[in-house]
């Protein structure tokens, strides 16, 4: 998506992702901010989290082993309850990441 990546460069990958997950979950962009808990406030499921990881490629315009969102999450929240600690600011330090990382 040609307009997701100038969006992320021009503007906020917070907002890039505010986008995305308002897309996947179907909710309105106005309830969706850095501190909302993806599944327990909006819903989200397991394969929602794929959509995420294949929007946020397009986005950035790379390859995101999804064995990385797995990883990430682990590394990120040991033993927290990733239905309250997954939230959107989660997403987006894991895009931060992976924008930083070479192509996989």
């Amino acid at each position: 998506m040609p307009g997701d990546s100038s969006m992320v460069e021009e503007g906020s990958l917070l907002e890039a992702v505010r986008g995305i997950v308002a897309e996947v979950l179907m909710v309105p962009r106005d309830s969706v901010h850095a501190d909302t808990a993806l599944v327990a406030e909006l819903g989200a499921e397991s394969i929602d989290f794929l959509d995420l990881i294949f929007r946020i490629e397009e986005t950035l315009g790379k390859k995101i082993p999804s064995a990385r969102w797995d990883a990430f999450v682990t590394e990120r929240l040991p033993g927290a309850d990733l239905s309250r600690a997954i939230t959107t600011a989660v997403v987006v330090e894991f895009a931060e990441r992976e924008r930083g990382r070479p192509a996989a």
